[in-house]
């Protein structure tokens, strides 16, 4: 029997849990294959397999400082009694306990702005800076000694291959997409508009949202618009002044609105209500909003950084998001073209079905599995 451990203590909150759920529900269930998942709390909607098993983890691993300081003594003294797996997957990036011993390492590469250095830089100093820079690091020596990485972009394999010096195999397995089928909440609907352009991601510095705001102020000069900006995304973070402070000089308070944090399971309704969906990130590893946005079937203005090219191919339409002056270009042309807006949402939903957490989940457990 093959024994699989997967370290899922850094898994804490969104995307990270929700990849585990899918592909947990693909691992094989034969009794040729055991999976342990160890992790502080249970992941809600994992599926319940007989060769699926939960070890549970102290609840300070769930604090990496805590992890680090702690961990090497816990782990081991653990690993003494439980010595008896195969392959440890780390889907976190970077080996975040201490291994046990004689077993092969699996690691996915799934966070590139450590790698990306012109978009590590846009944060001012202090710990942001500081956390990128010690991820790059952990992350690096995790893909140099792995015996399998596991990336979700041809592109990302290609920004790894140039930076470390691995030694054992790769494999390129990008996410899947799941539609959700939420209705917006009735205060989210209040709020919105009757015509609107939609950026739906986190406020960011990479995300580029100061510059959409200077592109919309560009785009109101070029021609009048009966839309209006909005930009959905959690509002908490110091990049969230900046682009207050945008929208107040060009004096856009009644033309962009900041609509706050979208529950998971409305974003679907909320962009198909869209005129148009754009998505402006300067580094991504798997856009996964994006591929999210094309399974919805919208049209998206998307941003020409790789890796957005290589998964949207040529069913959107790009552009450099730093450039305000093509990106306000950009919208005047698309935004009043019915017949354009149309092509690019049914190309962009055609486009999306080759993403699928089915697929992605079998490939995945079939590399690792290959290691044992």
């Amino acid at each position: 029997m093959t024994q699989i451990l997967l370290s899922a203590v850094s898994a804490r909150r969104g995307g990270g849990r929700t990849y585990l759920r899918h592909i947990v529900a693909e691992f094989p269930a034969d009794d040729r294959h055991c999976l342990t998942i160890l992790s502080a709390s249970r992941i809600e909607g994992v599926t319940e397999l007989a060769n699926v098993r939960w070890l549970a983890a102290p609840g300070w691993t769930e604090n990496p400082v805590l992890r680090f300081l702690l961990g090497s003594f816990y782990f081991r003294w653990l690993w003494k009694s439980r010595n008896d797996f195969d392959v440890v997957y780390y889907p976190g990036g970077s080996f975040d306990i201490p291994l046990p011993r004689k077993v092969k390492r699996a690691v996915a590469f799934r966070n590139m702005l450590p790698f990306d250095e012109a978009s590590a830089r846009l944060y001012p100093l202090g710990w942001m800076r500081l956390r990128h820079w010690m991820l790059k690091y952990l992350q690096a020596h995790a893909f140099r000694s792995a015996d399998l990485v596991i990336f979700i972009s041809r592109y990302a394999r290609s920004v790894i291959d140039g930076i470390v010096d691995r030694r054992g195999t790769a494999v390129v397995i990008p996410h899947g997409v799941t539609a959700t089928t939420g209705t917006l909440s009735t205060a989210l609907q209040e709020r919105l508009p009757e015509k609107f352009v939609l950026y739906l991601s986190i406020l960011d510095y990479y995300k580029a949202q100061v510059e959409l705001v200077d592109a919309w102020a560009r785009l109101r000069a070029i021609k009048t618009v009966e839309e209006k900006l909005v930009l959905a995304g959690p509002t908490g973070s110091r990049y969230t002044e900046r682009v207050r402070a945008a929208i107040a000089h060009h004096g856009l308070e009644d033309h962009v609105i900041l609509l706050g944090e979208v529950s998971y399971d409305q974003v679907f309704d909320l962009a198909r209500r869209a005129r148009l969906n754009v998505f402006m990130s300067l580094c991504e590893n798997c856009p996964n909003i994006m591929l999210e946005l094309m399974r919805v079937g919208c049209p998206l203005l998307v941003s020409n950084r790789q890796p957005m090219p290589e998964l949207g191919g040529e069913y959107l339409e790009y552009v450099d998001p730093t450039n305000v002056e093509a990106v306000a270009h950009a919208l005047a042309r698309l935004i009043d073209d019915d017949q354009r807006l149309n092509e690019i949402g049914q190309a962009a939903l055609v486009g999306s079905l080759k993403y699928d957490w089915p697929r992605a989940g079998r490939e995945t457990w079939a590399s690792i599995l290959a290691l044992g």
